[in-house]
C-alpha cells in the first residue's frame, strides 16, 4: 500500500484587490482666454519738456524748485524784466518820433504840392505871353526855373514820407522785440507739471538757449517697449488691447497706440506704445510688466497638465467611465493661457469629468476612485 507520507497539499487561492488610482475630476471649464505677449516697457510722460533761456540776462525770478507741481500758466522764472520794461518804454517813445516825423513829412509834402500848383499856373500864363511876345524871355525863364524847382520839391518831398514811413515801421519793428523780448523774459508752465530737474539758481546769468528747468506731467504717462518682429502683423494700433500687471495680477487695460512703421534691422524688434490708465499709478522711468492680447474670446479648457502628450503630438485626456474606468479621449489643443489649455473640440466632450490631477498613473481601463476636493 502506497501512501502520501505529506498527506494531500490543498492549493489555496487568495483573492488579490484591484489597486485604484486616486484622482481628482473636472468637466470642461468655460473661461476667457488670452493669446498673449508678456513684456516688459519703460514708463514715459507724454507730455515732457526743458525750458531754456530765450534771452540772456540774470535770472532775477525763480519761483519753482525740483519736485513743485504747477498749474498750466504758472509763472516758472523771469530774466531781467525791469530791464526789458525800460527797454520796451524807449521803443515805445521811438515809434512815437517816427509816426511825428511822418505827420511832419506829409505837411512839408502838402506844401511843396500846394507850391508846385501856384507855379505851373504862373509858367503857364508866362509861357502864353512869351508865346505872344507880351513878356520878357527873362521873365518867362524866370517862372519856368520856380516851376520846375517846385516839381523837385514835391519829389524830395515824397521821398521823405518814403523814408518816415520806413523809419516808422522799422521802429514798430524793434517794439515788437521789445515787446517779445519782455514777455519771453517771464516763463509760464506750459502744462500741468512737476519740476524734475533745476539747472540755474536764482540770481545767476544765462545765456540764450541754457537750460533752466525739466518738467514732466506725472498724470498722463506711456509705456515703450520692443517686440519681436514675428508679431508684426498681429498688432494693430488703436485697437491691440494690454493689460498692466502688478504681482501678477491684472490693474487695467488700455490699448496700443503707436506701432513703429519699421522694424529695426538689427534687433529684429519694433516699438510699441501705450497709454497708462488712469487708475494705474506708475513713476516715470521705471519698468512696467505688460501683456500684449493677441487673441482673446471665450471658450471651454481644462488645466494644462491633464492633457498628455502622445505619439505624433497627439494630446489626449482620461474621463471616467459608469463603471469608474479610466477611458482616453484625443483633444485637439487651443490657447494655452496660464494653467489652463483651450479644447477646440470642447463640443463633443461636454458630458465628460476628466481627470485633472494623478493622471500620470492612470491608463485606459485604469480603476479610478475620486478624490473630492475642497471647494
Amino acid at each position: 500500500v502506497w501512501g502520501f507520507a505529506g498527506g494531500c497539499t490543498e492549493k489555496k487561492s487568495k483573492a488579490v484587490a484591484e489597486r485604484e488610482v486616486r484622482v481628482t475630476l473636472e468637466p470642461l471649464q468655460k473661461r476667457v482666454f488670452r493669446r498673449q505677449i508678456p513684456v516688459q516697457g519703460t514708463v514715459w510722460p507724454v507730455e515732457y519738456a526743458t525750458i531754456s533761456a530765450k534771452i540772456s540776462g540774470t535770472l532775477e525770478l525763480l519761483k519753482v524748485d525740483e519736485g513743485d507741481s504747477r498749474k498750466k500758466g504758472d509763472v516758472l522764472f523771469g530774466i531781467d524784466r525791469q530791464i526789458l520794461k525800460n527797454q520796451v518804454t524807449v521803443r515805445e517813445n521811438e515809434v512815437d518820433v517816427k509816426i511825428a516825423e511822418l505827420e511832419r513829412a506829409k505837411i512839408v509834402a502838402e506844401r511843396a504840392n500846394i507850391t508846385l500848383a501856384k507855379a505851373k499856373l504862373d509858367y503857364e500864363r508866362f509861357l502864353t505871353l512869351w508865346e505872344s511876345q507880351a513878356t520878357s524871355k527873362t521873365e518867362f525863364e524866370t517862372y519856368e526855373t520856380t516851376f520846375k524847382n517846385a516839381e523837385t520839391d514835391v519829389r524830395e518831398a515824397e521821398a521823405d514820407i518814403v523814408n518816415a514811413t520806413a523809419q516808422l515801421k522799422q521802429a514798430e519793428g524793434n517794439l515788437t522785440i521789445a515787446k517779445k523780448n519782455l514777455a519771453d523774459s517771464v516763463v509760464p508752465a506750459p502744462f500741468d507739471c512737476v519740476v524734475t530737474d533745476k539747472y540755474i539758481e536764482e540770481n545767476e546769468y544765462v545765456s540764450v538757449g541754457q537750460q533752466i528747468l525739466r518738467l514732466e506731467n506725472p498724470v498722463l504717462q506711456e509705456v515703450i517697449c520692443y517686440i519681436s518682429s514675428v508679431y508684426y502683423d498681429q498688432v494693430e494700433a488703436g485697437r491691440t488691447p494690454v493689460r498692466f500687471m502688478l504681482d501678477g495680477v491684472d490693474k487695467g487695460r488700455a490699448v496700443v497706440t503707436y506701432k513703429a512703421p519699421s522694424i529695426d534691422p538689427e534687433s529684429r524688434t519694433f516699438k510699441l506704445k501705450m497709454l497708462v490708465p488712469p487708475e494705474v499709478k506708475l513713476v516715470s522711468g521705471t519698468l512696467c510688466d505688460i501683456s500684449i492680447i493677441l487673441e482673446e474670446k471665450e471658450a471651454y479648457g481644462l488645466p494644462a497638465d491633464a492633457l498628455l502628450l502622445r505619439a505624433n503630438d497627439r494630446y489626449i485626456v482620461y474621463a471616467i467611465g459608469p463603471d469608474n474606468r479610466a477611458k482616453s479621449f484625443d483633444v485637439v489643443r487651443g490657447i494655452v493661457d496660464g494653467k489652463y489649455c483651450e479644447v477646440l473640440n470642447a463640443t463633443e466632450l461636454l458630458k465628460e469629468r476628466f481627470v485633472v490631477t494623478g493622471q500620470t498613473f492612470v491608463n485606459n481601463g485604469s480603476l479610478l476612485r475620486e478624490i473630492k476636493t475642497k471647494q
